[in-house]
This record gives structure tokens, C-alpha cells and sequence, in this order.
């Protein structure tokens, strides 16, 4: 990866809290982007264990389901990013379980009202141990013909007409807290 960059066309996630739509909308950026392999590598839901099927372009992938971070983290080693979907009320800890894993290194909070002291807490850490959030309260972040969070950039449609399928400019939107 380039100086700077934070994701490329190999970055894989780990999903937390399972949402079909915003994980096959990734899938379907994925495919348009003539990525070889799909970008969500496993999908994290507390309690639950198995597989979800999902469409990568027109065949249909079964993306492992994991009960814990840490189960998700050994299964999926490569995978570096955490897309954190949970609630307001369980989003710092999830995130901050997410970044005690040595596999994380970009945890992605989309929650909001997550409260401060909370955010303040997992961005001090972050910086400590050379990682990075996203969020929290983030619509996520996409990098042109590579990799997306979630809804970022919406449906196929709109993907295809802004072009986002191919490699070219970073584009980011994230609140601060």
C-alpha cells in the first residue's frame, strides 16, 4: 500500500453486528471493481455461528459467521479492517475489543451518540498502538476501484455513475467527534 493509503484492492473486513444490505452492497462494489476475492471476509454476530449467503456478482458466496471478534480475528488473520454496525450502547466496547486484536488495524464505528468520553477513550488508544478509527458516527469511507465501508456511496447505480468502480481518487466522509 502506498504511503498514507488505508485501504487497497486486497483489504479485507471483518463485519460486526450482521446487516445484509450495506454487506452486499460492499459485495457489489467488490465485483464491479474486478476484485478476486470478496472484501468481507467473515461477519461477526454475537452468539451465532455458521455461514450467510450473499451474492458476489452472480454466484452466491457463503461468508463465514463467527460468535466473537477474537474467534472472527483467528479465522481470518489477513483480514485488517473492523466495520463496527452495533448499537450506541455496545459500540465503544466492541471497538475497543476490536482494537486490542493485533490483526485490526482500521475499526470503523458507524454508530452515533456514542458518548464522548467513550470516542476520547478508543482514540487514545488507537493512537497508542499505530491504529486508526473511523467514526464514530461515520457513513464509512470508500478508496475508488479498491474498497468500501458499508452504504458508502449508495446503491450499484449510483456506484456505476460516479465511476467509484474504478481506480482513481480517494473519496472519505467521516464526522469527527
Amino acid at each position: 500500500m502506498a504511503t498514507g493509503q488505508i485501504f487497497s484492492k486486497t483489504t479485507q473486513a471483518l463485519f460486526y453486528n450482521y446487516k445484509q444490505l450495506p454487506i452486499q452492497r460492499m459485495l457489489d462494489f467488490d465485483f464491479l471493481c474486478g476484485r478476486e476475492t470478496p472484501s468481507v471476509a467473515g461477519i461477526i454476530n454475537p452468539g451465532s455461528d455458521g455461514f450467510q449467503k450473499l451474492f458476489f456478482g452472480q454466484e452466491e458466496i457463503a461468508i463465514p459467521v463467527h460468535p466473537t471478534i477474537e474467534a472472527a480475528c483467528n479465522a481470518h488473520p489477513t483480514a485488517d479492517v473492523f466495520i463496527n454496525f452495533a448499537s450506541f450502547r455496545s459500540a465503544a466496547a466492541s471497538s475497543m475489543s476490536a482494537l486490542k486484536q493485533p490483526t485490526l488495524r482500521v475499526v470503523a464505528i458507524i454508530a452515533e451518540g456514542v458518548p464522548e468520553s467513550d470516542a476520547k477513550q478508543l482514540i487514545s488508544y488507537a493512537r497508542a498502538n499505530n491504529k486508526v478509527i473511523i467514526g464514530p458516527a461515520t457513513v464509512g469511507g470508500v478508496q475508488a476501484g479498491a474498497f468500501k465501508i458499508g452504504d458508502t456511496a449508495g446503491t450499484i447505480d449510483n456506484i456505476i455513475q460516479c465511476k467509484l468502480y474504478r481506480p482513481g481518487s480517494v473519496g472519505f466522509v467521516s464526522k469527527s467527534v
